[in-house]
């Protein structure tokens, strides 16, 4: 038993364990004696959560929610019953809005307070969703800086806390320290970063296509190099399966090096990325990297869903900037020849390099918190003062 206030807090995918499991050791600073339960991956879990479910790994697989229905509804009934039992001080909820509003919504039956961590994106896509977050929240902590006035202007208190992405990156190099863009172009000497997402089914479907470019990137000039970046083990086996799928049994080809968990290391050496749509394409802005931003889907999937769309731009350095900074291939049916074709074309222009580095610079520096602790320790203030402590 705990002589501190019961935090129920909830996540359901890598990202979302990895941000609460910050948040709990800021609480545990803010509030010694907190007890924290809820659905946690293994990052929580060594924060300190106890673990009623760990949804990380379903959340991983190649479909996801869709192929372990069942399963989710089972964990939600887990989840509700043991959120009734440990009668907690407040609910914590961690972006993954699926799993999330069943969880918000028992909270504000047991009159428990809801305390939203990573805004749910209802201004890019479904935006009457307002109302459930007007209705199952109390407060709303952003990640985004535009995000504070969106809900507060319809209604919903939300608070601007930084992006914890920054509080983990390396100092922002300058513009001066970067790599020597026009030297590349003249020699032909690029190191491109190849990024082809985190998720299985993301890696699956883009990196293929993105060793075919770096063949065709290799073509074009002899002399440069093309790094395929794995988030993390789990990625490089993926990435390893997708080679070998793309390789169809052949030898593997030496176009590509795969580097694993490094993603600064090659980020902060290269000239150029190609980056599956995510949160990494602000980790790329940061270092200056000029890019293009694709996400892979089907025709059907795209015709079918996009009315729900209410954004012109989908990436988020694009998002962030209120214009394109950066080239979209969103959505990207698969087209290799219009992806080399892009790339080829903006590795030709150096002026528009060299004016995106200074764009991409100016757009991710302001969002580096200065505080210790950062995102994690602003959003820690708003849960003790929710909790008067």
């Amino acid at each position: 038993m705990s002589d501190g206030p019961v935090i129920f807090i909830t996540a359901a995918e890598a990202s979302g364990d990895h941000h609460a499991a910050e948040l709990i050791r800021a609480l545990k600073t803010r509030l010694p004696g907190a007890r924290f339960v809820g659905a946690a991956g293994p990052e929580m879990a060594e924060a300190g959560c106890e673990v009623v479910a760990d949804l990380t790994q379903r959340a991983s697989m190649v479909l996801g929610p869709l192929a372990n229905l069942g399963y989710y509804r089972r964990a939600v009934k887990k989840l509700k019953k043991a959120m009734a039992d440990a009668r907690p001080d407040i609910h914590v909820p961690v972006d993954s809005p699926a799993l999330n509003w069943h969880l918000a919504r028992a909270a504000k039956e047991l009159s428990v307070p809801v305390m939203y961590y990573v805004a749910p994106q209802v201004w890019a896509w479904a935006p009457w969703r307002i109302k459930k977050v007007r209705k199952l929240t109390d407060h709303v902590a952003c990640l985004l800086p535009f995000e504070e006035d969106y809900f507060r202007h319809r209604g919903v208190a939300a608070t601007y806390v930084g992006h914890p992405l920054f509080d983990q990156l390396p100092p922002q190099p300058r513009a001066k320290d970067c790599p020597d863009l026009a030297q590349a172009w003249l020699d032909g000497r690029w190191r491109v970063a190849l990024l082809p997402g985190s998720r299985p089914g993301e890696i699956r479907k883009h990196t293929g296509p993105l060793l075919r470019l770096a063949s065709a990137i290799t073509s074009r000039w002899p002399g440069a190099k093309c790094t395929i970046i794995a988030a993390n083990q789990d990625a490089e086996r993926n990435i390893l399966r997708a080679v070998d799928e793309a390789n169809k049994g052949q030898p593997p080809s030496q176009l590509c090096d795969i580097v694993v968990g490094n993603t600064a290391a090659v980020l902060g050496d290269s000239h150029f990325a190609v980056a599956v749509s995510g949160t990494v394409t602000l980790e790329v802005a940061h270092f200056g990297v000029p890019m293009i931003v694709l996400f892979r889907t089907s025709r059907l999937v795209y015709y079918l869903l996009r009315w729900l769309l209410r954004i012109k731009n989908f990436s988020l350095v694009n998002i962030l900037a209120g214009r394109a900074i950066v080239p979209e291939l969103i959505p990207w049916f698969g087209d290799e020849k219009k992806l080399a074709a892009t790339t080829i074309e903006a590795l030709e222009d150096i002026g528009s390099l060299v004016a995106t580095r200074r764009k991409l610079l100016n757009l991710t520096a302001p969002l580096a918190t200065p505080r210790q602790g950062g995102a994690s320790a602003n959003t820690a203030d708003i849960i003790a003062e929710m909790l008067g402590k």
